[in-house]
Parts: C-alpha cells; structure tokens; sequence
C-alpha cells in the first residue's frame, strides 16, 4: 500500500489510498481506548500506546474516529512498529510524509496531531 500511495499520480488517487489503508486499523473495544492515550491537536479524536518489547523494540498503536486519520495512521505505523530507540530518534515525520506526497496537502490540524505522536516517540527514547 505505501508503494502505490507513492506512485500513485493525483492526490485524489493518494486520498483514496489513505482512506482505503485507515481499514487496517482495527477499532479498539472500551477497555482497549481507555488503555489508550488521547492525543491533543487534531480535529478528530486520536488515541495511541506505545509498548517496549523484549527486543528492545517498540509496539506502536493508534486509533482515530476519522477514516482519513486512520489511514495516516495505519501509514505511521508501518514506518514506526518494530524499530528500536536509535531508529526512532531517526525518525523524522514531516520528511517521511513529504516522501509519500501527502504532507503537503494536509490541514495543520491532521499534521498537528500526528506531530503530536511523534513528540510522544520521542519522549520514549530520552
């Protein structure tokens, strides 16, 4: 999926990638939100978690009541899950997002969110 949004030639096209990618986020039960942390910034509600594994990765989840929101994070996520502390003090959203063709199209509200998130991964690893 995160190869066709690459190649994919119109932002209606990439849109509609996005929408079609925030499917592969499972909605989470109650208990599982209340487990969540609710992220400020962003004009649709967002919960995330972070877990550390025991091979000095880290399990990254997120939810989002928006469809549009979901796919960004669905994208996150693939770039994000199983990387180590170095990897993710790498990280740089703004650059990823730019690489796919989106960054450039989204509201400051969605990217505020999802800066957000970043800040949170990054506050693991200090």
């Amino acid at each position: 999926m995160i190869k066709k949004i690459k190649q994919a030639t119109s932002w209606e096209e990439r849109y509609r990638l996005i929408i079609l990618a925030g499917k592969n986020i499972c909605q989470p039960t109650e208990q599982e939100l209340a487990g969540m942390e609710e992220i400020r910034g962003c004009e649709a509600k967002v919960w995330f978690k972070s877990s550390p594994k025991t091979d000095r990765t880290f399990e990254f989840q997120a939810y989002s009541e928006a469809r549009i929101i979901n796919g960004l994070l669905w994208i996150l996520l693939q770039e994000i899950n199983d990387k180590n502390a170095q990897q993710l003090t790498e990280f740089d959203l703004t650059s990823y997002f730019n690489e796919l063709g989106i960054a450039q199209r989204l509201s400051n509200t969605r990217l505020n969110g999802l800066k957000e998130i970043e800040k949170k991964i990054k506050q693991l690893i200090v």
